[in-house]
């Protein structure tokens, strides 16, 4: 190829063994770190209920306290 640049096999070969594993790693922790926050963003959400069910448990007994000591 005259003025085109030429690469040849083992030079391709050589940069995917230099290059591949590096990126194939960065690629699992971007998932391991997406599926890490989406799982966490879950036991908040289910977190966030729970307190919210307690804190109308705890008002209904805090009512229910009040009427007897009213009567």
């Amino acid at each position: 190829m005259k003025g085109g640049v030429t690469t040849d096999f083992p030079t391709i070969l050589q940069a995917i063994g230099s290059f591949g594993f590096p990126i194939a790693t960065c690629l699992m922790c971007f998932w391991y770190i997406k599926e890490t926050a989406e799982s966490h963003k879950q036991e908040i959400e289910k977190m966030a209920e729970a307190l919210q069910n307690n804190t109308l448990a705890l008002q209904r007994l805090s009512d229910k306290l009040e009427v007897k000591r009213n009567e």
